[in-house]
């Protein structure tokens, strides 16, 4: 458990409870922590998040004024709601709806109740607006592209090596799509070079929830990842990485958003997104160009075919405007009427 968040919990139940029961709440945190890391594998940035809404909910829970606050059940509803209530007063919907995520995961582990027996189950989500992936169009994409690796023939010495490592990064982010948190957790050992027409597979040993896949890679990204690699001249501390910092440590998640920002001004593409738009992209212009929707879902990693399906709606958007385009009567309503005389 993240000390930090620890140290919280503690101090606010010591605070608002009698010593024992302070001490009761705060273990089954901590052994839900454990759970989470050890049996779930959840990636330690989605740990943090469900462990601050569930100190954040407690902290509610027992420093609400009212008379008997040990007495109080974490567990009932009426609890549970009134949180609710109170964060859509401060937060978005989506926020809140993946606060009473954490809570029902938390309640259904320490009641020993599975997910749909828990008293966590009769509480229901705010409702969430399915907002569209953001993504960029092909063009944009390949000017993109065309602008870091022209920045990066031009640069020199260390400032190229960076720049190779820009180029290497956003092809793989959309030739793979790959989650920021995956690319960033690359080694050497993961890049397969395999197939005779120069292409390969990248091994992403834990994706979202622990799961592993085989993702393919095309050749462009692997030249770039070779160029990258052979003319890398700063540091390196860490030799398994693929992607390091200018200090040769591993590049973390933030870092990867503050690159792609300066990409997008390298080629004036006025466009506010972070990494994850590459992925969309790749998803969005795969499922244009006729890809099956199943084979999508396999190389982003989805666990349903519903997270997948959200790309459908853009790509129906595509097609009308392909209808309007090219089909007969479309093209009619667009005409003038002539008018005989």
């Amino acid at each position: 458990m993240s000390k930090g968040v620890h140290e919280d919990l503690v101090a606010r139940l010591r605070a608002a409870l009698p010593p024992a029961r302070a001490a009761e709440i705060s273990t089954a945190v901590e052994t839900y922590a454990l759970h989470i890391d050890a049996e779930l594998g959840l990636a330690l940035r989605t740990q943090r998040g469900y462990l601050v809404d569930i100190t954040q909910y407690l902290a509610f829970v027992f420093e609400r004024p009212g008379a008997s606050p040990e007495r109080r059940d974490p567990f009932d509803p009426h609890h549970m709601r009134a949180f609710l209530a109170d964060r859509l007063e401060r937060c978005n919907r989506s926020s809140v709806a993946r606060k009473l995520a954490s809570i029902r995961s938390f309640s259904a582990f320490a009641t020993r109740e599975g997910p749909n027996a828990s008293p966590a189950a009769a509480v229901s989500a705010p409702r969430v607006s399915q907002q569209l992936p953001v993504h960029f169009a092909p063009d944009d994409v390949q000017r993109i592209l065309t602008a870091v690796r022209g920045t990066a023939a031009r640069a020199e010495g260390v400032r190229r090596g960076l720049w190779l490592r820009n180029r290497a990064m956003l092809e793989l982010l959309y030739s793979s799509g790959l989650r920021a948190s995956e690319l960033v957790g690359l080694d050497w050992s993961h890049v397969i070079s395999e197939s005779r027409d120069g292409a390969g597979t990248l091994r992403v040993e834990r994706g979202k929830g622990g799961k592993q896949r085989a993702v393919p890679v095309g050749p462009e990204a692997l030249e770039a990842l070779a160029a990258y690699r052979r003319e890398w001249t700063a540091p390196v501390r860490d030799e398994q990485a693929v992607f390091l910092n200018r200090r040769g440590g591993r590049l973390n998640v933030r870092s990867v958003g503050r690159i792609l920002d300066q990409c997008l001004r390298a080629a004036a593409v006025h466009m506010k997104a972070g990494p994850h738009a590459l992925r969309h992209s790749f998803a969005t212009h795969l499922l244009e160009n006729g890809a099956d929707l199943r084979a999508i879902q396999e190389m982003l990693g989805h666990a349903s075919i519903s997270t997948t399906q959200r790309y459908t709606h853009l790509d129906l958007k595509h097609l009308a405007a392909v209808y309007d385009r090219a089909h007969p009567p479309a093209l009619d309503r667009r005409r003038p009427l002539c008018r005989s005389g």
